[in-house]
């Protein structure tokens, strides 16, 4: 594969460098730290003994056995400096058998746009941000079926014996959502409540109904905002009694991205350096030469009809998922390029992993790029809506794109194509908008939670006149009744006054930039009308 190694090579040097995480339990135990990974591997299964999670039961010819595995993972900073070792026995999930082992499984988490929102706000109220790290997360959920699981790696059980497990162990297609109501209890016994935009969120209000408190939660990870730093530290000393906590302090490092917060200025800045280096670093792309943008204007990239044979299908898919992941976290500038590359990666060709290889080297140039949210800005939420018609060559599909500002930064952003064929630009951006009305709603709603806004309309800011005219009037039923009822949404909320839609410039189109490859100017100028900068700090 193009300026990508070998899978197998690449595997074997994950082994046996120092920096890299073990893979089973026999590369842990041989290499330069085994001493570390001896010391956290045993205090796991000791953690497994304490909370009692499990009982040794003889092997019953009858019963299915779940197979297990260690996970290891070095946990670092945003140096790259080594914060802690983790290692976990996690369940081979895969093999569970539906309405045997398992039934319901859905868990909210946190999404990122939330998250955005919660630190948009935050920089605009001057809000306190904490963080708090649940250990053993999953033990702490009790399950309802009875599983089997294969004694792990390491460990010598009596003759014959296997594990009953007793508790949500990672893996299981359950432990999310076991764990998740579990926390939710206890929530709930704080005098929390649940946020009807988002479960993943609590609220907690005081006796005059006003807002003091708002949690969050993805899996483990508890981020914590308040006006009051009381309120934060009688929320973590009640959790601390049912749960085993780490108390991380002020929010500083959150999903593999740093924040970085300025008071004074009323700025925090979010920076995913650690983890770009990281990536360049994995797929041996640390040496590339950089490039300015992530994809060149009027490029076209063929779908074939089967892989290339010279090429890795899954290291390529490999790839994109790490592009994927920045872009998803903090770089809305990389998302057409995700785009058009998800796209692909069932029959990737030369041409898809230079294009790859072309964004890689985005990432090289500008690896030091933040996201800022200035609490100086204006608070209103406003969204940006573009589209490119017909811009598929394969299929001719539309190229659709969306950007959702708050405090002088993006906090929701999407680059996709369009489900059908568009017979005309004015139609095209029609069906985006439609599209877009959907986030709106709901970043509408949630602002509405947090008490943030007063009813008024979310601005949505188009540079298609014709579509404003067709969104708001619908005497135009000749030219639009072939157009799928749902995308009519966009004129029902506008009638219902929930949003409000003006005309922008095509030069000031932030979201053009989410729509195709731009030159360099343009894709810059767009970028940093995002949010997105070169790291000041």
């Amino acid at each position: 594969m193009e300026s990508m190694p070998n899978t197998d090579e690449h595997v074997c040097a994950a082994r046996i460098t120092p920096e890299a995480n073990p893979l089973t339990y026999k590369d842990a135990m041989s290499c330069p730290d085994a001493a570390e990974w001896l010391t956290v591997y045993t205090e796991e299964l000791e953690t497994f003994k304490q909370m009692e999670v499990y009982e040794e039961v003889d092997r019953l010819c009858d019963c299915k056995i779940v197979g297990s595995k260690w996970v290891f993972h070095i946990k670092r900073g945003p140096n790259g400096e080594i914060q802690k070792y983790k290692a976990q026995l996690v369940a081979k999930g895969f093999t569970q058998v539906k309405g045997i082992d398992y039934d319901k499984t859905f868990a909210p988490v946190m999404k990122f746009s939330l998250l955005w929102t919660v630190l948009a706000l935050t920089a605009k109220h001057d809000l306190k941000v904490h963080q708090m790290d649940v250990k053993a997360t999953y033990l702490n959920g009790i399950l309802e079926e009875e599983i089997y699981l294969e004694p792990p790696t390491g460990f010598k059980p009596r003759d014959g014996k296997v594990w009953q497990v007793d508790k949500s162990i990672y893996g299981t297609w359950q432990g999310g959502r076991v764990w998740y109501e579990q926390i939710k209890e206890e929530f709930e016994a704080l005098g929390y409540v649940q946020l009807n935009a988002d479960h993943s969120v609590f609220l907690k209000y005081n006796k005059n109904g006003e807002l003091i408190c708002i949690i969050a939660i993805y899996v483990d990870d508890i981020t914590l905002a308040s006006n009051s730093l009381k309120e934060i530290t009688n929320a973590k000393e009640a959790l601390s009694l049912t749960f085993d906590m780490t108390d991380l302090g002020e929010i500083s490092w959150i999903l593999g991205m740093q924040v970085i917060r300025d008071r004074a200025r009323k700025t925090i800045t979010i920076s995913q350096e650690r983890y770009i280096k990281d990536i360049l670093e994995k797929h041996s792309q640390q040496g590339a030469c950089p490039m300015a943008t992530p994809s060149l204007p009027n490029e076209q990239l063929e779908k074939l009809k089967e892989a290339e044979p010279d090429v890795d299908i899954h290291q390529y898919q490999s790839t994109v998922g790490a592009l994927m992941y920045a872009m998803l976290g903090m770089r809305p500038d990389l998302a057409y390029t995700v785009s058009i590359l998800s796209q692909h990666t069932a029959t990737p060709g030369k041409v898809h992993v230079h294009v790859l290889n072309c964004a890689f080297r985005y990432l090289q140039a500008t690896a030091h790029h933040t996201l800022c949210f200035d609490g100086n800005e204006l608070g209103e939420l406003m969204g940006f809506i573009d589209a490119d018609w017909a811009a598929n060559t394969n299929d001719h599909h539309s190229i659709l794109g969306y950007a959702f500002m708050l405090s002088g930064c993006t906090i929701s952003w999407s680059s996709k194509k369009q489900g059908s064929v568009a017979l005309s630009s004015t139609e095209a951006e029609y069906i985006a908008s439609a599209h877009t009305a959907k986030e709106a709603i709901w970043l509408h709603t949630l602002l509405l939670e947090l008490g943030e806004l007063k009813g008024a309309p979310t601005t949505l800011l188009i540079d298609n006149q014709s579509t404003i005219t067709i969104a708001k009037n619908l005497a135009y039923h000749a030219h639009t009744k072939h157009i799928t009822v749902w995308h009519h949404f966009l004129w029902e909320k506008y009638a219902s006054g929930e949003l409000s839609l003006e005309y922008v410039p095509t030069g000031n189109q932030v979201a053009d930039v989410l729509t195709k490859g731009l030159a360099r100017e343009k894709h810059e100028r767009f970028a940093s009308g995002l949010g997105i900068h070169q790291c000041t700090c």
